[in-house]
C-alpha cells in the first residue's frame, strides 16, 4: 500500500546533547544582498495540471492569462505529440497531449512552469493488474521513468524542478528517487493545504474535477488566506462541456474561469499570491554553510564525532540538485549517540534564521535522528542550545525548520544532527542555513555605522588610540557603510569610547548589539560597560555587560534593563584594556529596545 504523510512525525528528541566549546574565534561570511523567496507565512495558490493534456494550451492557458494568473504543467514525455484520439497513453488514451512546441509555449509565451509526471505514467510504488500493470516496479524501473522523463524535457530546454506522481502513488523508496533529480514532488488527492515552510518532497494538493463545486474551492481560497497556506489545485482535462463522471478528471472552462476571476480579485486586494509550483517554496541565494551538499567529506568546518559510523558516500543517496554525493549514518551495534556538526555560523538575535535539511531515514528499529543548535558567545563560550525536531520513522522529506537565537549574547552557531538509537540507516544532504527576516526596528543609537567618525554624539578619551576609520574594516554583512569603522588600539591605560546618551525607563528592557573584529590581543579585552544617569544628567550607577577576550570577529550582543526607577537615560562604553595589546575594529552599535 502507498505510504501517505500528513503532518512530520515528531518524536521525542533524545536527550544526550553534545555541546562543543568553542576556544578558536568566529568568522563572519561576506555575501552581498541575497534573495531571499517566501521568507515567512503568506497566502498563496498555485494552478496544476497533470499529462500534458492539449487542453492546458487551448483552452486553459488563454483563460488564466486574461486574469494575470499562470500554472505548473506535469508533463507525461511519452505522450507528448499524441495529438489524435485513440493514441497509446497509457494515462487516457482518449485524451489529445500537447506537441513539444505547445509545451515550450507554455513556458515562454504564457509563464507556466513544465514539470514532470514521468515517462509512461505507471504506478511508481505499487501495482494495478486491472490498470496493465501486474507488477511492482523495481528500483532500476523507477529510475528509468524519472531519468527518461528527465532528459526529454531537457533536451527541448525544460529543466524540470517540479514532479509529481503518477496517481500520487509514492512511498519513502520512491521519494527518495524522486529527490535525485527533482527539487520538489506535488502528491494527488492529500487534500490538504501545505504550512510554512513546508516539505519539498511531499506538496499537498485539492483535486478539482467534476463534482468539486466552485465554491467549495472559493472556501479552500479562503481558508489559506485565513491561516497564511499555500493551496495546490489539481486538475487535469479543461473543456467547455466537461464528462460528468469524476473518474474522467475532467472540469469546466465555466468554472474555472469563476476561480480565476476570484484568485484575481484577491490577489489584487494583496490577500493571496499565484505562484508557480518552485516559486512558492522557501529559497535563498545565500547559504551561511560551507561544503553544504558534502562533495568534499566531512571537511571545511563539519566534524563527526562517530567517524565509522557517519561518513561521506558517492552513491547518488542525496538530493537535487546535486544527488552525488551525501552523508550515510548508520547506528553502531551498542547504539552509541553519533553526532555530526556543522561549522560556526555568525548570527544575530535581531534575524530569524531557516535551516532546511534532505533527510532520508531508510531503517529505524529504536530511538529517532534528531536536529539541536548549539549557541555560543562573541568569545566561543557554549552558553545556550534549542532542540529544534526529530525524526523516528521511515521517511524521506525536507525537514526545514526556523531558529531565532536566544538572547542578544548568542553570536554564533551550530547545526548538530544527533543519531541515537539502534537500526538507523540513512542519508543526509543539502544543508541550508539563511538569513529569512530581520528586525525593522529602528535604533535608538545615532551614527552607530560611524558615517560620520566619531561624532553625532560618540566620543573617547583616546583621540591617538581610538579612531575613525574608512579603510573596509567594518562590519562586512553591511553592504552599505562596510567602509566606515572605529580603530581601536590599546594604550598603557585603559581607554574608551563612548556613545552618545539614550533615554530609558525600567523595568524596559533593551537589547544592545556591536560588531567587533579583534585582529591581535595578548591580554585583557574589548569591554562593554552602560553608565546610567538620572533626569539632570548626573552620572548615578552602571553595568558591566560582557567583553571580548580572543582573536575573533562578529557580532556581540547583551540584554540591559535600568538598575532603578531613577535611571533616565544611559549610556554605551567601549572599553579598550590598557597593556592589552589590542588591535581591533569596532562597528554596527545598535540599540533597541526588546519586543
Amino acid at each position: 500500500m502507498t505510504i501517505k504523510r500528513w503532518t512530520n512525525h515528531l518524536s521525542g528528541l533524545a536527550p544526550l546533547i553534545v555541546a562543543l566549546f568553542v576556544t578558536t574565534g568566529l568568522t563572519v561570511s561576506t555575501f552581498a544582498a541575497a534573495a531571499i523567496v517566501n521568507p515567512t507565512p503568506s497566502a498563496k495558490i498555485s494552478f496544476t495540471f497533470d499529462d500534458g493534456l492539449q487542453s492546458s494550451y487551448t483552452n486553459v492557458a488563454p483563460l488564466l492569462q486574461k486574469h494575470g494568473l499562470t500554472a505548473t504543467n506535469y508533463v507525461i514525455t511519452g505522450c507528448v505529440g499524441k495529438t489524435t484520439i485513440p493514441n497509446t497513453c497509457h494515462a487516457n488514451n482518449d485524451a489529445k497531449y500537447m506537441t513539444w512546441a505547445q509545451i515550450k509555449a507554455l513556458q515562454n509565451t504564457y509563464g507556466w512552469e513544465i514539470g514532470s509526471h514521468t515517462a509512461t505514467h505507471p504506478y511508481l510504488a505499487t501495482k494495478d493488474a486491472s490498470d496493465g500493470q501486474p507488477n511492482v516496479l523495481t528500483t532500476a524501473q523507477v529510475n528509468t521513468e524519472l531519468a527518461t522523463s528527465k532528459n526529454a524535457l531537457l533536451a527541448h530546454g525544460l529543466d524540470a524542478k517540479a514532479f509529481s506522481t503518477p496517481y500520487g502513488d509514492y512511498n519513502p523508496a520512491v521519494l527518495a528517487q524522486i529527490a535525485q533529480y527533482y527539487e520538489n514532488q506535488r502528491g494527488f488527492a492529500d487534500n490538504a493545504n501545505n504550512n510554512w515552510p513546508y516539505n519539498e518532497y511531499l506538496l499537498y494538493d485539492m483535486p478539482v474535477q467534476v463534482g468539486v463545486t466552485v465554491a467549495q474551492v472559493k472556501a479552500r481560497i479562503d481558508q489559506a488566506i485565513a491561516n497564511n497556506q499555500w493551496l495546490i489545485l489539481t486538475m487535469h482535462d479543461v473543456k467547455p462541456s466537461p464528462s460528468k463522471n469524476p473518474d474522467d478528471y475532467q472540469y469546466g472552462t465555466t468554472q474555472l474561469e469563476n476561480i480565476a476571476t476570484y484568485v484575481q480579485a484577491k490577489q489584487a486586494a494583496g490577500l493571496i499570491k499565484s505562484v508557480n509550483v518552485s516559486d512558492g517554496l522557501v529559497k535563498s541565494t545565500a547559504n551561511l554553510l560551507p561544503n553544504s551538499t558534502f562533495n568534499n567529506g566531512i571537511a571545511d568546518g563539519w566534524t563527526t564525532d562517530s567517524p565509522s559510523n557517519i561518513i561521506k558516500v558517492a552513491n547518488n543517496k542525496g538530493s537535487y540538485p546535486d544527488a552525488v554525493n551525501s552523508i550515510r549514518f548508520v547506528s553502531p551495534a551498542n547504539g552509541a549517540v553519533g553526532h555530526l556538526f556543522s561549522p560556526l555560523v555568525p548570527v544575530n538575535a535581531t534575524q530569524t534564521y531557516m535551516l532546511k535539511t534532505f533527510l532520508s531515514l531508510q531503517q529505524i528499529s529504536t530511538g529517532n535522528v534528531g536536529f539541536y543548535i548549539d549557541e555560543y558567545d562573541a568569545s566561543g563560550n557554549w552558553i545556550s542550545g534549542q532542540y529544534k525536531k526529530a525524526e523516528g520513522s521511515v521517511w524521506v522529506e525536507n525537514l526545514n525548520f526556523t531558529y531565532q537565537p536566544t538572547s542578544p549574547a548568542v553570536a554564533q552557531a551550530r547545526y548538530q544532527f544527533i543519531m541515537n538509537g539502534t537500526g538507523i540507516r540513512g542519508f543526509l544532504d543539502n544543508v541550508q542555513w539563511f538569513v529569512t527576516q530581520t528586525s525593522t526596528q529602528t535604533t535608538l543609537l545615532a551614527n552607530g555605522e560611524f558615517n560620520a567618525g566619531i561624532n553625532a554624539g560618540w566620543s573617547t578619551d583616546s583621540p591617538v588610540g581610538i579612531l575613525a576609520d574608512h579603510a573596509g574594516n567594518g562590519n562586512p554583512v553591511d553592504t552599505v557603510a562596510a567602509a566606515d569603522s572605529i580603530h581601536l588600539t590599546s594604550s598603557s591605560i585603559d581607554t574608551h569610547l563612548f556613545a552618545p546618551k539614550v533615554a530609558v525607563s525600567s523595568p524596559t528592557s533593551y537589547d544592545i548589539y556591536s560588531y567587533v573584529d579583534v585582529r591581535s590581543i595578548q591580554s585583557g579585552e574589548v569591554g562593554f560597560y552602560i553608565d546610567e544617569y538620572d533626569a539632570s544628567g548626573n552620572w548615578i550607577s552602571g553595568q558591566y555587560k560582557t567583553g571580548v577576550r580572543s582573536v575573533s570577529k562578529g557580532e556581540v550582543g547583551f540584554s540591559y534593563t535600568p538598575s532603578s526607577s531613577t535611571v533616565s537615560s544611559a549610556s554605551l562604553q567601549v572599553i579598550v584594556v590598557g597593556g592589552s595589546g589590542i588591535n581591533a575594529y569596532y562597528d554596527s552599535a545598535r540599540w533597541f529596545a526588546a519586543n
